[in-house]
């Protein structure tokens, strides 16, 4: 996981390096011809969207860092309700424990109304291993308990969920001062990418668009003349066997890979059902706010399948397909490591939660950043 820590640095080099190459490149686009080749200009354009790509990558990362740690946090509390419960029912057999005791071995032994055993049972460890065993071995032995190891064990066994515990509260603690810094890294990171965004297209405007424009074309031939290459080789295979059947190769891929089923209708149906709907980090609220992998969640819930949370835990869930075979329904994942991710549409297209700022809305998919594609129904 990247921490708040390790990023602020580079990231304020990254951000002064960026303003003042735009500034050196802009003053001299109107006399290109005079201070600039055509291939130089476009060079230093490319050079500005790759930093605006690694800007938007980074605070991509940033925020799935944050939903991942609010996952955490998630699950520490329903460990922690888990411990408490724990530890209210040793306390409550150990204080059954102590009112056997107390009413019928101490009276008994000590011929007094003082309950001796109280303090032991209640503050074990203000007494010495010795004491302890010295003072459980006489009760033990009157009320016709062989051992006392029984005893011993249930106050141990207090001990250690009371430790259990106060580890896993102190980790929550630890997590929510963590959460806090890394909330104001990711707006910082957010605020920092958009405003290079907006200073990069005030004085380069129609050359970024152009350029990303370019980029999504090229990943979107590429990723065509995949697709195409696969289906010729899977026609060539079914051609070769006599029958029409499918080759061995053809039907080991269909195997491997499952078929998208009715449910994905479903999904992206509900998928497209909250356009317009903002961004908002670590959310899954209908018609509220979504970000990228709570859309999802949500979408894919409506078919009846329960998706982890955020979008890394998402694609170790699923069983993945290759890009070629994406398919309706199927989950789009960006970037290495996995920070981002949408609802397959076809045809290039998916539906996602952008980023701060935007909505729930239809996007062409950038083939270059997709590392997995995911098979959820």
């Amino acid at each position: 996981m990247v921490f708040a820590c390790d990023v602020r640095p580079q990231r304020r080099r990254s951000a002064i390096g960026l303003a003042a190459f735009v500034l050196t490149v802009v003053p001299v686009l109107p006399h290109a011809a005079h201070a600039q080749t055509v291939d130089q200009q476009e060079q230093e354009v490319r050079r500005i969207v790759d930093e605006l790509e690694r800007l938007h990558e980074r605070a991509d990362i940033l925020i799935e860092d944050y939903a991942v740690a609010m996952d955490e946090q998630r699950l520490l509390g329903d460990d922690i309700e888990l411990a408490k419960g724990r530890v209210a029912l040793r306390q409550a057999e150990l204080g059954e424990l102590q009112s056997d005791l107390s009413t019928v071995a101490v009276r008994a032994f000590t011929r007094s109304s003082t309950d001796v055993l109280g303090p032991l049972l209640s503050n074990a460890a203000a007494y010495s291993d010795i004491l302890t065993r010295d003072q459980l071995s006489r009760v033990a032995l009157r009320v016709g308990v062989g051992t006392t190891d029984d005893l011993q064990a249930a106050i141990r066994e207090l001990e250690l969920e009371q430790i259990e515990l106060n580890r896993l509260r102190k980790e929550s603690e630890d997590l929510a001062a963590r959460i806090t810094g890394m909330l104001d890294e990711v707006e910082s990171s957010t605020v920092e990418y958009e405003s290079a965004r907006k200073s990069a297209e005030r004085k380069l405007g129609a050359l970024i668009k152009a350029e990303e424009e370019r980029r999504l074309a090229a990943a979107l031939a590429e990723y065509q003349r995949e697709q195409a290459e696969v289906n010729r080789r899977n026609s060539e295979g079914s051609g070769s066997q006599s029958g029409g059947g499918s080759s061995p190769a053809t039907e080991e891929l269909i195997a491997n890979y499952p078929a998208p089923s009715g449910m994905a209708g479903v999904a992206v149906t509900a998928a497209l059902g909250q356009i317009g709907v903002p961004y908002r980090y670590a959310t899954s609220l209908p018609g509220v706010s979504f970000d990228c992998s709570g859309l999802t969640h949500y979408a894919w819930a409506q078919a009846g399948v329960v998706l982890p949370r955020n979008s890394r835990m998402q694609s170790n869930a699923l069983p993945s397909v290759p890009r070629t075979e994406a398919k309706p329904g199927d989950l789009i994942f960006y970037h290495n490591p996995i920070s981002h991710v949408g609802v397959y549409l076809g045809d290039g297209q998916m539906v996602h939660a952008p980023s701060p700022g935007k909505f729930v809305s239809i996007t062409s998919v950038n083939w270059n950043k997709v590392v997995d594609v995911g098979r959820p129904g």
